[in-house]
């Protein structure tokens, strides 16, 4: 039995807005209902089912919903989280609003900007936020179905403005991350605008946006803190300069005031700069028996060094939905328990105050079975320094030197497509810790998860 949660009144009342809006007749024409789904049971273990239904009903009108289930196997709980189903998506589509150019999606959706480096995925701010996935179902977080926004997404088609035809689109979302209480201004919301075009020279794409992440849930009515308010400005591109190769490179800029430190170092309100970026090269031998393909990466967060001489958090986190590693993406700090804490000493976050060096790959042994392996080198930002503690309690030993070596991960994914209907896959993923572990805080992590995934 579905849960009438606030989200749902959300959006129900998003929906009916929409529908207002076009003068859609309350009982619209169903032209066309396509019913599909899918089954993937993991071994650590855990089974995420889901149920997706779309329909076309009258002219440019649409809808999707897709219903899940996931829950651990060893499950015992009697609540109704554990074998509860749950709204992943649902969303109304409405084309040719107003007039032909404009595109407008209301209710729970994926939306992606890009790779997703700054935009992609609800699953940071909704499992963090909560310190656990949605529903609260299953204890691997990061593989959770409930990753969709509460948005409105409008996108507009400027092709043929000014008859320059030139490929050119330009998209508004507004995101609601968490209401808090109803009619009171404590809400965390995101909005933006991105523009983008694809170019027929060297296969390009193009891509500038502004977004704003705005929280106001941890400052008290009429404080004099500031809330959190997060601007980022960027640009992204991708190129193919020869048969084979792909270069891609995201260039990101955050200013604004600090939303809610973690780690309790740094205050909210304070003024808040920093830089993300991530660049990038493939080339595939497509000539070579296995299709080999050869890649390397650069991702950075920068860092911020507190007061006292601790790291801290630089870059602010927004929505990501770029993940290119099993363990280290998903290790937090002590203080955030959504996925992975740690408790080592001036170690932060994935998402922030960080260098990754990548080499990766993929080749092709059997025509439907492929290998991607993935060496990643991480290492912080500003770097850390142990503790002393006496009398006076415990405080950076600014005498020590600074470790940044965070460590190394070797990643390989492989996916055999069984049939077009099934497909297994295994993961190994192993997490060498560096110089800024310290006893007994070392030990190598190791994960091996199979999948058996099923569509319908």
């Amino acid at each position: 039995m579905l849960k009438a949660t606030q989200r749902g009144a959300v959006l129900l009342g998003l929906t009916a807005l929409g529908l207002s809006v076009c003068s859609v007749p309350g009982f619209a024409e169903v032209q066309n209902v396509k019913v599909s789904g899918d089954v993937t049971v993991r071994a650590f273990i855990m089974s995420t089912t889901g149920i997706n239904i779309g329909a076309d009903l009258t002219e440019n009108v649409s809808a999707f919903v897709r219903i899940a289930n996931e829950r651990d196997w060893d499950s015992t709980s009697t609540t109704e989280a554990a074998g509860d189903i749950d709204l992943s998506q649902a969303y109304v589509t409405l084309k040719e609003l107003f007039y032909s150019p404009l595109t407008l999606k209301l209710g729970l959706q994926p939306i992606t900007w890009g790779r997703g480096f700054v935009l992609g995925s609800n699953l940071f701010p909704s499992v963090n936020a909560i310190g656990n996935d949605r529903n609260g179902a299953i204890t691997a977080n990061e593989f959770t179905d409930f990753t969709a926004f509460d948005a409105i997404r409008a996108t507009l088609d400027l092709s043929n403005l000014g008859g320059l035809n030139l490929p050119l689109s330009a998209e508004y979302v507004f995101i609601k991350i968490d209401e808090n209480t109803v009619g009171a201004s404590d809400d965390i919301n995101i909005q933006g605008v991105n523009f983008s075009s694809t170019l027929d020279a060297w296969s390009s794409e193009l891509e500038a946006y502004y977004l704003n992440k705005r929280d106001k849930s941890t400052v008290p009515t009429g404080s004099s803190v500031k809330s959190g308010s997060v601007n980022t400005l960027g640009v992204r591109g991708t190129t193919q300069p020869l048969k084979g190769a792909s270069v891609y490179g995201e260039l990101a800029y955050q200013y604004g005031s600090r939303p809610v430190d973690p780690a309790g170092v740094l205050s909210t309100g304070d003024a808040l700069q920093a830089w993300g970026v991530d660049l990038g090269g493939e080339y595939t031998f497509a000539g070579l028996p296995t299709s080999p393909m050869l890649g390397t990466e650069w991702r950075f967060y920068s860092g911020k060094r507190a007061p006292d001489g601790r790291p801290a958090g630089g870059w602010t986190v927004v929505a990501p939905g770029y993940f290119r590693t099993a363990l280290r993406e998903f290790q937090t700090q002590s203080t955030v328990a959504g996925f992975y804490p740690n408790d080592a000493v001036g170690v932060t976050s994935s998402g922030t105050n960080q260098h990754e060096v990548a080499i990766y790959g993929s080749f092709n042994p059997l025509e439907d079975l492929t290998i991607s392996p993935r060496l990643s080198w991480f290492i912080l930002d500003e770097g850390a320094r142990g503790t002393v503690c006496d009398l006076g309690g415990c405080r950076v030993d600014n005498t020590t030197k600074r470790n940044r070596f965070l460590g190394t991960e070797w990643d390989t994914n492989v996916v055999y497509n069984y049939t077009d209907d099934v497909q297994l896959g295994l993961l190994y993923a192993l997490f060498a810790p560096g110089s800024v572990f310290r006893t007994p805080n070392d030990d190598t992590a190791q994960e091996l998860i199979t999948t058996v995934s099923v569509k319908f």
